[in-house]
């Protein structure tokens, strides 16, 4: 009797695991469902809703910055233009949002903003949160320093111990603190404050790159780009986009590709020069 009753609970517990096993796999197989309709939903998402909303941070010129004309504040730049020129192929509207750069990732992959357009390096740790389109834009990192300490600061053993600013969440950051590790490293949220503190000695050097260093240099003549080459890699600028782009990220790729290809983009970063080096004359 104990016996027939063990066979008879054996045999109810055989059936009850193997339809454990069919949810599991009827799970997972709705999972890779979910996750493959995520993966190519979010084009369709951005046109069903008539809205691309880029992320960035504008105080970069001439990538992207605020240029005040008759009263009005817009933002401005190349990568706004590039970012028009994906709404534009797109067939909807660009909406843009001005924050500080190390909350942009958050942003993205939070859902706030559909893709970020920043000057902003695909290095891996971010690779790590979001996706990148292929590089559209590279250059070299500059010290900027004030003239009257050229003879003094000669070469990046000059500023060892030295009071260094740059911005926060960027790959100069990464730079200054693994080479730079006596120096006082100031990250700030935004380029102007590192300027600032330039300008009322309170640091002794700002690293950023070269075409944005330009720009702040044209409007103080009290500043200048020190004369050697920083050693740190070249800033290689990518679109970013939420994890898993699909579709998305397929589209914006083929658009850059595109606007290389045409030279749409050196075009755009010329205009847009001009148009930083206009405002900064009057």
């Amino acid at each position: 009797m104990k016996k027939g009753l063990l066979k008879l609970a054996l045999g109810a517990m055989s059936i009850l695991a193997l339809a454990a096993c069919g949810n599991t796999s009827e799970t997972a197989d709705s999972s890779a469902t979910d996750s493959a309709a995520t993966t190519t939903d979010k084009l369709q998402e951005i046109k069903d809703s008539g809205k691309l909303v880029m992320g960035t941070s504008a105080d970069y010129p001439p990538y992207e910055w605020h240029l005040v004309k008759d009263g009005k504040d817009t933002v401005v730049g190349f990568d706004i233009d590039i970012a028009q020129a994906i709404a534009d192929e797109l067939g909807v509207e660009l909406e843009v949002k001005d924050m500080d750069f190390d909350g942009l990732i958050p942003a993205l992959s939070t859902g706030k903003i559909d893709m970020i357009i920043a000057g902003m390096n695909p290095t891996e740790e971010r690779k790590q949160s979001v996706d990148f389109t292929d590089i559209y834009y590279t250059q070299k990192d500059v010290l900027v320093i004030r003239t009257e300490d050229a003879a003094t600061i000669t070469s990046e053993d000059s500023l060892k111990t030295a009071a260094l600013a740059t911005q926060k969440a960027t790959i100069q950051e990464d730079y200054l603190l693994e080479n730079f590790p006596d120096a006082e490293i100031q990250s700030v949220p935004k380029w102007n404050t590192a300027i600032m503190s330039l300008t009322t000695g309170k640091v002794d050097a700002i690293l950023m790159v070269e075409t944005v260093a330009k720009q702040f240099v044209s409007q103080n003549d009290t500043l200048m780009i020190a004369e050697f080459d920083v050693q740190s890699d070249p800033n290689e600028s990518a679109i970013a986009v939420a994890k898993d782009g699909g579709a998305f990220l397929e589209t914006v790729n083929n658009i850059l590709t595109e606007m290389k290809d045409s030279g749409k983009i050196e075009e755009l970063i010329q205009i847009n020069t001009q148009l930083m080096e206009d405002n900064t004359a009057e």
